[in-house]
């Protein structure tokens, strides 16, 4: 038996026809057709019987379907991961997007397995604001994004893998003279340091203020197009801000700041994986993801206080991660 003629009838099993097997394989029909009596032939024993227009896969077909299935998987498995080895064997680059509260969290472990995996691919890491990473995701200059999942409008040309559900929350200095704030109206006089694209302004303003009534104090409002100088800025000035929840549980935040205990409820957001659409993930790119969906997995059902603390702020979407 050859590892071609077992793809055919994998690809029959999975088809239900020639015809359609063929084409998922890109070949001839007279190919398939050929392999699969080829196949048969070998085995000794009638794999497939003929029922009107179509062919149907006897017992004996079946058991070694299974078993055909099981040999393509492994082979296709070892495959990957030989691939994985001829990629390393050059210098290579991987471009993330990741949003702020994934790299004081998640990505640590993830960054180190992969450095060990592929220690000569070269990574890069860009903050993860939708608004700007998704251009560099269309036209190449990142590979993948690990962040905030913009409306479908906005996804165009891309596909999104949501892992998380997390609130948004005014933050700010646990010694804040309006820390203990319990309404937004309360916070118009006071100054804000923002961390959103200017293509963001708009929607912004209108979760943080508009939603509830409130015309947004624009002559308090800051900009800062990096998460990390607003944080700078945040502990050392009596400045507002809004930010995740799960934030609030990395090692930058945790004890120096606090949520406002506010009347008023934010907007959700979902946090996934985001790339190209119609494009197979190059192997770098495959085993990041592969490596960030298993880290995932270990922090949510881990018994850590820590991370239990964390996934408390946020609702994770296991789906198949």
């Amino acid at each position: 038996m050859k590892l071609h003629q077992l793809r055919y009838l994998v690809a029959l099993g999975a088809e239900g026809s020639i015809r359609a097997s063929a084409r998922s394989l890109g070949l001839a029909q007279a190919t398939v057709t050929q392999g699969l009596s080829e196949l048969q032939v070998s085995a000794g024993v009638v794999l497939l019987e003929r029922r009107g227009r179509g062919v149907q896969l006897t017992p004996a077909g079946l058991e070694l379907l299974e078993q055909a299935r099981s040999i393509v998987g492994q082979v296709a498995l070892a495959e990957q991961r030989l691939e994985r080895h001829r990629e390393s064997g050059a210098q290579r680059r991987l471009a993330v997007g990741v949003t702020p509260w994934v790299g004081q969290t998640l990505l640590a472990p993830v960054v180190s397995a992969f450095r060990k995996a592929l220690p000569h691919v070269r990574l890069e890491f860009v903050d993860g604001f939708a608004a700007l990473t998704y251009p560099r995701l269309r036209d190449g200059s990142l590979d993948l994004m690990i962040g905030r999942i913009a409306p479908a409008a906005l996804l165009q040309g891309l596909q999104a893998e949501p892992l998380f559900r997390y609130e948004m929350t005014v933050v700010g200095r646990a010694q804040h003279p309006l820390a203990k704030a319990r309404s937004l109206s309360e916070l118009l006089e006071t100054d804000w340091i923002l961390s959103h694209s200017p293509h963001e302004d708009e929607s912004v303003m209108q979760d943080l203020f508009g939603k509830h009534g409130l015309a947004p104090p624009h002559a308090r409002i800051q900009l800062a197009h990096s998460g990390w100088l607003a944080l700078a800025l945040m502990k050392r000035i009596d400045m507002l801000s809004f930010w995740p929840w799960p934030l609030l549980e990395t090692q930058n935040f945790n004890g120096d700041f606090v949520a406002l205990n506010l009347n008023e409820r934010f907007a959700h957001h979902e946090v996934g994986i985001v790339r190209r659409a119609q494009e197979t993930a190059s192997p770098p790119a495959a085993l990041f993801i592969e490596l960030f969906r298993e880290q995932v997995r270990q922090a949510a059902v881990s018994t850590d206080p820590a991370w239990k603390r964390f996934f408390y702020t946020l609702d994770w979407l296991p789906g198949d991660s």
